[in-house]
Order: structure tokens, then C-alpha cells, then sequence
């Protein structure tokens, strides 16, 4: 997947250092109640994991080269039996604020539509995660709800979730009144 200022690739070898450096970071794994990876060794297990993966891409800026994030689909935990995936994703820390984790999945949305077939496509938050909440409703996302103490995350602390949701009528009926 191209946008304009990125290349939403899969993972390869060479881009270890710079996953480690996105998935050690706890301001940037926490948030996404992901546990931040303690030493190289965990680094390395977890990119294992998602060099295997053909459903987790990195995320890489055009004009540097560089590797400054990690977006993937994943199971869509709320839905069974319907052609659904969910969306999560990480942004290297200094790189936020400048939207590129809003281009990153706009890219997702529209691949997981008019690539994937998707009927639904989901993505949540932790209800404490404001600049992920900016993000998911800059991309048309429409809010389902609340789930309060949906998780006890890795650290202890329990979250509520923040649930949304584009239907396939809903992502093509917007595409259509943007022409």
C-alpha cells in the first residue's frame, strides 16, 4: 500500500533495529495496552511473530526510508460469523503529531474495503488513549460504544474500550460523495 508521504510494506529482515525501537518505547506500546518489549530478546520474539505475519505491515516514511511504525489486522473480537477484521497500530514517538498514523490507516481502511472484501472493519481504544481517539475519528470510524472494564492490561491497570466501527455501505457511500 502506498499514500502520499508512505509505504505500507511487510516486515523484513533489515528493519529490526528500527521495530525495536518502536516496541521498547512503554509511551508508545502502553497506550495500545501492549507490554513494551524489556531487552532484545523479547524485541526479537515479537518480530518473529510479525515477519510471519501477513496480516502486520510496517509503516515507512517515503521520503527517508525509515521505518517509523507497525499497523496490522487483526481478529475482529466482537463479531463472529461476518467478514470482519479489526485494525491496531503503533507510531514511533517521534513521529506523532504529524499525521501519519491517520494516512497509515486511511490506507487500511480502503485496502480492507476495496482489496479484502470487508464487510466491517473495527479498531478500539483505551478510553485513557486521546491521541489514538483523534486518529480512529479523523478516518470516519463511527462510534459503537463503551465497554467498560474490558481488560485488565499488562500492567495491572483495567481499561475501558472504546469501540468503533465502517461498515462496507458506509466506507463506499462516503467515497461516492467525495466525487
Amino acid at each position: 500500500m502506498e499514500t502520499l508521504r508512505l509505504r505500507i510494506r511487510r516486515w523484513e529482515h533489515k528493519d529490526f533495529e528500527a521495530y525495536v525501537h518502536i516496541v521498547s518505547d512503554p509511551a508508545v506500546m502502553t497506550p495500545a495496552g501492549c507490554e513494551p518489549a524489556g531487552n532484545l530478546e523479547s524485541a526479537a520474539g515479537m518480530f518473529r511473530k510479525d515477519l510471519r505475519n501477513d496480516l502486520c505491515y510496517a509503516i515507512q516514511r517515503k521520503d527517508t526510508g525509515e521505518v517509523i511504525g507497525r499497523i496490522k489486522y487483526q481478529t475482529d473480537l466482537r463479531r463472529f460469523h461476518v467478514n470482519s477484521l479489526s485494525v491496531g497500530y503503533e507510531l514511533r514517538r517521534d513521529q506523532w503529531g504529524q499525521g501519519y498514523m491517520p494516512e497509515a490507516l486511511a490506507a487500511m481502511v480502503a485496502y480492507g474495503f476495496e482489496k479484502r472484501g470487508l464487510d466491517v472493519l473495527a479498531v478500539s481504544h483505551y478510553a485513557d488513549n486521546a491521541r489514538s481517539q483523534r486518529v480512529i475519528e479523523k478516518c470516519g470510524f463511527r462510534l459503537e460504544g463503551v465497554t467498560p472494564w474490558a481488560c485488565r492490561r499488562f500492567d495491572g491497570k483495567i481499561c475501558d474500550d472504546v469501540c468503533y466501527s465502517i461498515l462496507k455501505q458506509d466506507y463506499f457511500e462516503g467515497l461516492s460523495g467525495r466525487e
